[in-house]
């Protein structure tokens, strides 16, 4: 008869084995045994559980907080115009700008899990310990190599910024650039002048006699004006690359100051602006457009800037508006509740256009990602 190792050894302990079978008090001891071993192992299982709950919690709230870093680290690198691209220790790209999607020719999701440096050919670079020898010195590389992209070879300016944590070097950040042309001075080739002369039998009294009437003779000349300096060439301007022009941004105002919100659309007159004073207007404009942007105010009509946020963000069909509540000077007191509620930033009245520009370039970047992540979600038509 085969027994259960735990059986085994309750047996063993009350002095028993398979051949003799236990009698009535034997059998009572061992069912004591067996229900205190039960027991213990009910209990474990309950820690156990309770271990895992907790640690369960405390995994889905550090991916949570590591989501939203990740999508703060991914907005800000969508707004700005160069090409970055965020690599690990191992040179796998972990986030890309919108910039450096366009210099390579990949998108971001099309790298995952990759190395980039033998796709784009710079693995000639790179010494027989890889990306962590190169950076070993913990200090900015730069080089100059042919970049093989989607688009063909280029010519690009390569530089390597370390990221260290702890001292020890997580990644690093690759910013890609047109290579900067180097002006380089002709040299002057050592000429010497050459002059051929005829062979002639004149003695030097005879050569004197014939320039000494001459010297005496003739007249002294009068000096001649200086000649005004030629102008010199202008270089050629430079050409410049004409932008692409961005298409304008879907913004949604709220706004119940009337003076403020006109102030407001002419700085806005470069973009598509649908303006509201009532804030259950504007929760059902959102229902029916899709906007990239909300300016609110903190206290339009029917709802305040923070509950109108909250219904917004409890929308489920995939959009994310970024939404901008803007509040009188030093007036932040609910600023905890705000960003609870979904609040992206926010903006001091009178607003500064330069800030108010700023934000909306973030807001375009977060579009610019959100548009991407859902494309690649959709599946493609056979």
């Amino acid at each position: 008869m085969i027994l259960h190792r735990q059986l085994k050894a309750l047996l063993h302990r009350l002095g028993l084995d398979e051949e003799h079978p236990p009698d009535e008090d034997h059998w009572l001891a061992l069912l004591v045994l067996l229900n205190d071993r039960f027991r213990q192992f009910e209990e474990d299982r309950h820690r156990l559980q309770r271990s895992l709950d907790v640690h369960s919690r405390e995994v889905q709230s550090l991916y949570k907080e590591l989501t939203q870093e990740r999508d703060k680290v991914s907005s800000a690198l969508a707004a700005v115009d160069s090409a970055l691209i965020l690599l690990d220790a191992q040179g796998k790209p972990l986030l890309i700008s919108a910039e450096g999607e366009n210099r390579i020719g990949y998108a971001e999701h099309e790298l995952e899990g990759k190395e980039l440096f033998p796709l784009l050919g710079l693995d000639r670079i790179l010494p027989e310990g890889g990306l962590t020898r190169l950076l070993q010195g913990l200090r900015p590389v730069e080089v100059t190599v042919p970049l093989r992209t989607r688009h063909g070879i280029e010519e690009t300016s390569v530089k390597l910024q370390p990221l260290i944590r702890e001292r020890q070097l997580i990644g690093c950040l690759m910013q890609l650039s047109d290579p900067v042309p180097v002006e380089v001075e002709p040299e002057l080739e050592d000429i010497e002048p050459s002059f051929e002369t005829e062979t002639a039998e004149v003695t030097q009294e005879e050569m004197a006699a014939v320039l000494e009437p001459a010297l005496v003779e003739a007249p002294e000349p009068e000096p001649e004006p200086a000649a005004a300096p030629a102008p010199a060439p202008s270089p050629p301007a430079p050409v410049e690359k004409e932008k692409p022009r961005e298409r304008p941004l879907h913004i949604l105002l709220v706004e119940t100051d009337l003076t403020f919100a006109q102030g407001l659309l002419e700085h806005l007159q470069h973009h598509e602006v649908a303006h509201m004073l009532d804030a259950t207007e504007a929760l059902k404009a959102y229902h029916e457009h899709h906007f990239d942007a909300i300016l609110c105010c903190e206290y339009p009509q029917a709802l305040a800037g923070i509950e109108l946020c909250k219904k917004l963000r409890q929308d489920t069909r995939g959009g994310y508006p970024y939404f901008i509540l803007m509040t009188p000077p030093a007036a932040r007191q609910n600023a905890k509740a705000a960003l609870e509620a979904g609040v992206d930033a926010f903006l001091n009245k009178p607003l500064e256009p330069v800030e108010l520009q700023v934000r909306l370039k973030v807001a375009r970047g977060v579009q610019s990602r959100l548009n991407r992540v859902y494309s690649n979600l959709i599946p493609k038509p056979d």
